[in-house]
């Protein structure tokens, strides 16, 4: 089976049709084989005629090293193309069965062992001037103010908040935003009062209709996700000037306040299930990852659930079994 023909049925039949993968983690996969046909490229492989059967094992693993020596990505980024790589051999394993030797050879490639580290996250301190930093006293930065609250209290992504609608906001008594995730997983979750009030200022002061994109940008299109990251980037550099004294971190990205309000909701003592609703994570092992790092929170889980049953250890003698012991001894001289 030619391998072009591998990569098109993959994406058409299975990420699309039977997975249902939305746009971002569809530009994902696509940019991995970007890569991979790039770098066959480089290496003199004509994909005219490529059979699935000729990118085997050795050009696969050829592949991860040149992402880390030419391109110098990093074992995580190394990880997610051979996944995506992985995938697609899983899946031509089901439909060409003359490529079963080839696609097991490329599932049993390991992936690379990579650092834990924590996630990076912005104190209360660093959120708070970083919020305040746009003001509301002009249109552009009641825009940029709005944008700031909502991405860190709903602790959505970059692309999330790109992709709100107004109507995704509701605000009032009882504010919340209804937030379409990866995979087209929909969630639901509340907004402080504040930052309900602040979101229909903005709305308000800019005239925005209920269908109308949340955000938009100066051409009066829907913002991008790199029109988010300016925001936050573009402000950050502000606290930094402002407030040297707050601002332990050198730049920050609209990602870091989501891990910010991750980190603060366990701080809190949220249930790390809650936590995993409120990001939408598939598998609360995702959301483990801010409490491994939060040893002091761990500690506290650990007291509290152990409702006394550990006592703590008293001498094997008390001080009259001691004394008697003594004079029993006294006896035997």
């Amino acid at each position: 089976m030619l391998f072009c023909d591998c990569v098109q049925d993959y994406f058409r039949t299975f990420l699309m049709r039977q997975r249902g993968y939305g746009a971002n983690t569809i530009g994902s996969y696509r940019d991995t084989f970007r890569l991979l046909l790039a770098y066959m490229d480089e290496i003199g492989l004509s994909m005219e005629s490529l059979e699935m059967a000729d990118v085997d094992r050795g050009t696969v693993t050829g592949f991860l090293c040149w992402l880390e020596s030419s391109r110098g990505n990093a074992a995580s980024t190394r990880n997610v193309r051979l996944a995506h790589i992985k995938s697609l051999a899983s899946y031509i394993a089901t439909v060409s069965p003359e490529d079963v030797g080839t696609c097991a050879a490329i599932r049993s490639i390991p992936s690379k062992r990579q650092r834990s580290s924590p996630p990076e996250s912005l104190s209360k301190d660093e959120v708070g001037c970083l919020l305040a930093t746009p003001g509301t006293d002009t249109r552009k930065g009641l825009r940029e103010s709005a944008l700031l609250a909502l991405l860190y209290d709903s602790a959505c992504r970059a692309q999330e908040l790109a992709d709100m609608d107004v109507s995704s906001v509701t605000t009032g008594r009882v504010c919340h935003a209804r937030i379409d995730g990866k995979g087209n997983k929909r969630r639901t979750v509340p907004l402080l009062r504040e930052t309900g009030e602040l979101v229909s200022a903005y709305i308000e002061s800019f005239g925005l209709p209920r269908d109308s994109p949340l955000f938009l940008n100066r051409s009066g299109h829907r913002l991008t996700r790199s029109g988010v990251s300016d925001v936050v980037e573009r402000n950050w550099r502000r606290v930094k000037e402002n407030h040297p004294e707050v601002a332990m971190h050198d730049n920050a990205k609209p990602h870091i306040l989501r891990h910010s309000k991750a980190t603060h909701l366990v701080e809190a003592g949220v249930s790390i299930y809650h936590v995993r609703d409120f990001l939408g994570h598939e598998s609360v092992n995702t959301t483990m990852v801010y409490l491994k790092h939060n040893p002091e929170k761990m500690r506290e889980i650990v007291e509290a659930t152990s409702d006394g049953l550990a006592k703590a250890a008293t001498p094997f003698y008390a001080q009259g079994k001691k004394e008697e012991l003594l004079s029993f001894l006294e006896t035997l001289t």
